[in-house]
């Protein structure tokens, strides 16, 4: 069994930690219930001390749920990346009842995974000021084949470049996704999701679709070399999809890597809205 943890930015603080559990063949194993500890281990200590414990609860991905991750809501409390000023190492713990063969019968397991956390995040975290990135729209680009790998881009998610949605003075939904090259295959359906949001509170928020990838239509799937395009940079990504959710005073109010479901950044966003 193995706990794979697909954060790319964890710092010091409060975090959304998502991570599958596969068998030895890959296979995804799904739990109804997973108990979640955090726990450091200091500079050359044989044994840990356990910081946080919380739950876990599965996330579905699209389009049929039959794949997803576990999110669970980890505090780190000190950096520990085994480098550096920071020697420590933390581990993400995770206890569930799994019937191991021969046996057959179901036992409580635990398994873990060292976890990198920073003293602070990559990534603009909540309420920090979003980066103003001049990004190109529909109006710029001309042709938005051009900026969107988007099978059917939706021309509302282009009408603004970021910096002009922030500046918008209302809240704003910000996602860096490439429907086409998604690695986790999940891109296609936030952007969808981002759409329906985007039709349903009009004239409430401004919604802006970032494509990770500069000339996605000149791209060739099946070459590896691709450029991405500067705001990717800016923001301090170095994964995708992430979806920010912007106040009207231009500050991060919450933030998701990979996807969310629509549910939860509807709820994000109307918090934002009633600020």
């Amino acid at each position: 069994m193995s706990l794979v943890v697909s954060n790319s930015d964890l710092a010091v603080g409060d975090n959304r930690v998502s991570f599958g559990l596969v068998d030895r063949e890959y296979m995804p194993v799904r739990p109804e219930t997973v108990a979640v500890r955090a726990v450091y281990y200091e500079p050359g200590a044989a044994t840990g001390q356990v910081r946080h414990r919380t739950q876990a609860e599965f996330l579905p991905w699209p389009p049929d749920g039959r794949r997803g991750v576990y999110i669970a809501g980890v505090s780190f409390d000190q950096a520990g990346t085994a480098t550096g000023d920071s020697l420590g190492i933390w581990e993400l713990h995770a206890t569930f009842d799994y019937a191991q063969p021969p046996s057959g019968s179901a036992e409580p397991l635990t398994i873990g995974s060292v976890v990198s956390v920073a003293e602070e995040h990559s990534a603009p975290f909540v309420g920090d000021a979003a980066p103003l990135s001049d990004t190109p729209t529909l109006a710029t680009a001309g042709d938005l084949r051009t900026i969107s790998s988007s099978p059917e881009p939706d021309p509302a998610l282009y009408r603004l470049s970021v910096a002009q949605a922030v500046r918008a003075g209302k809240p704003a939904v910000i996602s860096f996704a490439t429907p086409a090259f998604c690695v986790t295959a999940t891109c296609g359906p936030q952007i969808s999701d981002l759409s329906e949001l985007a039709r349903k509170y009009d004239g409430q928020a401004n919604f802006v679709h970032v494509e990770v990838y500069r000339d996605p239509h000149l791209i060739n799937p099946a070459d590896p070399a691709r450029e991405l395009v500067p705001s990717v940079d800016e923001w301090g990504l170095v994964s995708e999809p992430w979806t920010f959710v912007i106040g009207s005073d231009g500050r991060i109010t919450d933030r998701f890597e990979q996807y969310v479901p629509p549910q939860v950044l509807e709820a994000a966003l109307l918090a934002a809205i009633n600020r």
